[in-house]
Order: C-alpha cells, then structure tokens, then sequence
C-alpha cells in the first residue's frame, strides 16, 4: 500500500460526520469521499468512459446501421445497449467497497459510519456514475448505429430507474466481493444472475420505447425490483460490510 495515497484517505474518513449528524448528511458525506477519491485519481473513471466508447464503436462498425433488417434492429439495438451498459458497470461499479480494502481504511470507515448509511453514500456515487455513463454512451449508440428511439421521454425514465435498481445491487455486491482475491470475475458471476430480471425488464422496456409506446409493464417490474433490492440492501448492508 502507497502511504503517500493512504494518509489523505485516511484522514478524508475521519472527516466524516460523526454519529450526531442526520443520516441523510453522512450517507451525502461517504457519497462525497468517494467521488473525490475518483476525481483525485481520475484514471479509473476514465478507463470506464473508455471502455464504453470503445465498446459502442466496435459495435457501430460490427452491425452498422444498414447491418440488420428494420424490424429486428430494436430488439437487436436494445440489447446491445445494456450489455454494453451492464459490462461498463461490472468495470467500474465493484471498486465501490475495494476501494476501502486496499488503503486500509475499511476498518475506519466501520467505525465512523454504520454499513446501511455507508452502503446508502456509496450506492448514490455509483448511481451518478451510472447516470453520468449512460449520458454519453446513450446518445453516442444512437448516432453510430443511426438508431431512432421514438419515446425517448421513456427511455430516460428507464434509465433513470433502472440504473438505480443496478447501482443497489452492485453497491451490494462490492461489499461482498471486496476481501475475495478474484473481485472482478467473482462479481460478474455472481451479479449476472441477479441482475438478470433487471436486464431482462429493461430491454423489453427499452424495445418498446424505440417503438414509441410507453413500456408501463416492465417498468412496473423495474420499480418492483428497484423496491426489492432497496429492502434487502438495507437489511443485509451490516452482514455484508462489517466484519
């Protein structure tokens, strides 16, 4: 371990608002220490953007927008556009709990901040960052794949819900993942089938909203599903992150 970069984090967690601050205040806090964190370093959230340039210029010159029929490209479209979305979160999202394992501040962070009010701060920096990536890989797939979505109104709707309900599980799962020695392959396996019904709804969502119909019944799924993980995030934070 760098001491150079652990004594600033060190002292970034001692920052924190102590146990007489509202929790709303000290999930913001932990939020706030991680993003500046990642700004301070700033090649992890590079490589993410990265990726998902990289990712969606493969498939623009792959499939290209005369590559497919017209009545196969929005389910071809929609699936394409949250894999791609799915890997650029398996690539940055699990450094949520990793982060605190290798400075050696996990241990501090524990004591400062109770794990449901830590999951809930590192849960809100890994949704912006969630909604940071789909506002530029979004936008990009469609100008590169000439891909028209008709309801566009329902597909922001969509991603704003349906990168929540991912973030949630994801948060989760890099507290799970943070002490193992494969965390990378370890969390795609075990996120994957998690993440499955999630995905599932938002592709179907996602192929509707291209069509220009509001897709109100895999929303409803996504915002059940989005409930469910809130729950067992919040029920399960103090298993998964403390020791």
């Amino acid at each position: 371990m760098d001491g150079n970069n652990s004594a600033p984090l060190s002292s970034s967690v001692s920052r924190l608002p102590t146990s007489g601050s509202s929790a709303l205040a000290r999930a913001w806090a932990v939020c706030a220490k991680d993003a500046a964190q990642e700004l301070r370093r700033r090649i992890a959230i590079a490589s993410i953007f990265f990726f998902a340039a990289t990712a969606v210029t493969l498939v623009s010159f792959g499939i290209g927008p005369f590559g497919l029929p017209a009545e196969a490209r929005d389910r071809v479209c929609s699936a394409l556009l949250w894999i791609i979305l799915f890997f650029c979160a398996a690539t940055g999202l699990p450094r949520a709990f990793v982060r605190e394992e290798e400075t050696g501040t996990a241990y501090a962070l524990r004591k400062v901040v109770p794990a449901s009010l830590t999951l809930a701060g590192k849960t809100l920096f890994n949704y912006l960052l969630f909604l940071a990536i789909a506002a530029v890989t979004v936008p990009a797939f469609s100008i590169l794949l000439e891909w028209r979505v008709e309801s566009p109104g329902s597909l922001a709707a969509l991603l704003v819900l349906a990168g929540y309900g991912l973030s949630v599980v994801s948060t989760f799962l890099a507290a799970l993942v943070a002490r193992a020695s494969q965390k990378n392959v370890l969390f795609v396996v075990i996120s994957f089938p998690l993440l499955l019904p999630l995905l599932l709804s938002a592709i179907v969502a996602t192929v509707e909203a291209a069509g220009g119909s509001m897709p109100s019944t895999p929303l409803r799924v996504v915002v059940a599903y989005d409930g469910a993980a809130t729950c067992a995030g919040y029920l399960l934070a103090s298993a998964a992150w403390e020791d």
